[in-house]
């Protein structure tokens, strides 16, 4: 009889844990459901809260460059690329911002950012010394300084080639850098930024042993790191192409420029 008796209460001990477990189980499911709504509501007033569109699978800017004559120009056995490179930074946000196109002189950079460095050599430069020499001297048309296949250390800007390029310096250029020099590889951020800002419209100077701009992109499982950037490559004089792969290990310093819309 006490046995029975035991059996009896050790089951109506068991029915009261498990009423108690389902309590709770019920409670914090309530809870879960009511934080979700919160989450939910926070994320519809704070549209930046939300999950971005994917980027597209292709990004192509050479029919835009073209259309505004800005297509790829040859340097020569010159050390010019990232000079090249700079101006055709600035010179398709010039376009972007005009709605024409006009090529900036690359001899005129290179001769800004010799000024600045305090030589007068042809040995190639480095984009945060273009980026400066422009902010101080400016950039102008390469009618005015056109590029020589020689380097010529005596060759200097003229009066009007001096005076374009001051008013080139009030045009209110801002340069975005994506990553500034160092030859550690590209962060997965630094590569999905690169993707965005081509997205958007916009090129990006990828500086590495051999400057380019990059003009687009097409993702391809069958290339190396998942697809390739297109580029606007001066030492071939054409549009050309490197692999995901290569852009992430090579490219020390990377940015894009654009003028603001005044609002």
């Amino acid at each position: 009889m006490h046995g029975g008796l035991l059996t009896m209460a050790t089951k109506l001990t068991l029915l009261a844990a498990c009423l108690s477990l389902e309590s709770v189980q019920l409670a914090a499911a309530e809870a879960k459901s009511a934080a979700d709504s919160v989450d939910a509501q926070k994320a519809a007033d704070n549209p930046a809260a939300q999950t971005a569109d994917p980027l597209p699978a292709k990004v192509d800017l050479r029919p835009e460059l073209e259309k505004y004559g800005l297509g790829p120009r040859q340097q020569g056995k010159r050390s010019t690329c990232s000079v090249f490179t700079t101006a055709a930074a600035y010179e398709f946000a010039l376009a972007k911002h005009r709605g024409r196109g006009e090529p900036l002189s690359v001899e005129y950079l290179n001769w800004a950012s010799n000024q600045l460095l305090g030589r007068n050599e042809d040995l190639g430069q480095f984009f945060h010394h273009l980026v400066r020499a422009i902010g101080k001297y400016g950039a102008c048309p390469e009618a005015d300084m056109p590029y020589r296949q020689k380097f010529d250390p005596a060759f200097a800007p003229s009066d009007d080639a001096k005076k374009h390029a001051h008013e080139f310096g009030d045009l209110g250029f801002q340069v975005h850098w994506i990553k500034r020099f160092h030859p550690e590889r590209l962060s997965d951020e630094q590569f999905l930024e690169i993707k965005k800002t081509l997205a958007r419209g916009f090129p990006v100077a990828a500086g590495a042993s051999h400057s380019r701009l990059f003009v687009g992109y097409r993702d391809d499982p069958a290339k190396d790191g998942g697809g390739i950037f297109l580029t606007k490559d001066s030492g071939a004089g054409r549009f050309a192409e490197v692999t995901y792969e290569f852009a992430k290990k090579e490219v020390n310093d990377a940015y894009w420029v654009n003028i603001p819309v005044e609002k």
